[in-house]
């Protein structure tokens, strides 16, 4: 849900990929294992079929951990996390529905919370079984993570959102707080942008230069890496797919009710939960993060003083070494 400011039935099964497809035709993860830390590499996969195909890049052994990013970004935005989760963990990045090398369907339902949510979980026994994880997400891919952690609390070790709250907290803040309605007007005008649209005023690469301009020119992406992202978002299906969450999920304002929440109402996240927040990020009012036990009465929050919304990306040091210390306690089955 980055404030950008711009005026199905899933197969349990696991998906077999063509000779192709095994290859490894993302570049980002060629330019990941030539800048990589250490002997443990990467390798892409992918999961599913038609429009529910996923890819995904992993890395390393041990409990798993799965990250979901958000919107406009792809599975390479989870670099620096993997580097240093990898060699404990069984790290897997996804590119996200309607992102990178995933299927990018253009019916809406596929994009709904509750189906990406089904989806996570489908994934996750097909690389884990029933063992539980632990699930970490960006923007969207927090607001989902977080929703996955209410309507499946027995699969999960530990959640970790950075920079949104749940998604039914987002719901309630827009529908109850005018501020909160000025903040996220940008979602209502997705509704209203076309693939036509995307094409021909050239959004792609607009909406690069205004997510990523900043973190190349402040050193927290090399132009190498910026080249990927940019690579990664110059296919207009992606930014359509990328509003297509928007478009899914968020009614117009007049049509939120109790029946539009998912899970219902302040369903309680009951596992050990992490918020990393971005002090200088203004796409949330800040009473969520003081209502946001209403939701997850335990969570931990990680303030980050000068970090806007880009918490995985900007000076990620930081984030990293709570995570680790975050999951040391948590993530591991005799934890739980």
């Amino acid at each position: 849900m980055h404030i950008l400011r711009l005026a199905l039935c899933l197969l349990l099964a696991p998906y077999n990929a063509s000779a192709k497809e095994k290859e490894s035709i993302d570049p980002a993860v060629v330019h990941a294992n030539a800048n990589r830390g250490g002997p443990i590499s990467y390798r892409e996969g992918y999961f599913g079929s038609g429009d529910t195909r996923l890819h995904y890049v992993e890395a390393g052994k041990g409990p798993l951990v799965i990250l979901y990013h958000g919107f406009p970004s792809f599975w390479y935005s989870w670099f620096d996390q993997m580097e240093a989760l990898k060699g404990g963990y069984h790290v897997v990045a996804v590119d996200g529905l309607g992102a990178g090398l995933s299927a990018k369907p253009k019916a809406l339902e596929p994009y709904h919370v509750s189906r990406l949510a089904e989806q996570v979980d489908a994934l996750a026994r097909h690389l884990n079984g029933n063992k539980r994880f632990t699930l970490i997400g960006h923007d969207w891919g927090a607001a989902l993570a977080f929703a996955y952690a209410q309507a499946y609390p027995k699969r999960l070790n530990a959640v970790i959102g950075m920079s949104a709250p749940p998604y039914n907290q987002f719901l309630d803040l827009v529908r109850r707080s005018t501020e909160q309605q000025k903040r996220s007007q940008y979602m209502q005008l997705f509704q209203k942008v076309t693939l036509d649209d995307i094409q021909e005023r050239k959004l792609t690469e607009l909406i690069w230069q205004q997510s990523y301009g900043s973190l190349i020119a402040r050193g927290d992406l090399t132009h190498d890496e910026g080249a990927l992202f940019r690579s990664a978002l110059s296919d207009p299906l992606a930014i359509n797919g990328g509003m297509n969450w928007y478009r899914a999920n968020m009614p117009p304002i007049s049509e939120i009710t109790a029946a539009t929440y998912w899970p219902r109402g302040k369903t309680h996240i009951r596992v050990p939960t992490l918020l990393v927040w971005g002090e200088e990020d203004g796409t949330f009012v800040p009473e969520f993060l003081v209502k946001l036990t209403d939701y997850a009465p335990k969570v931990e929050i990680l303030r980050l003083p000068g970090i806007n919304h880009w918490t995985p990306m900007e000076q990620p040091r930081v984030a990293n070494t709570a995570i680790e210390h975050f999951l040391s306690r948590h993530s591991r089955p005799n934890n739980r």
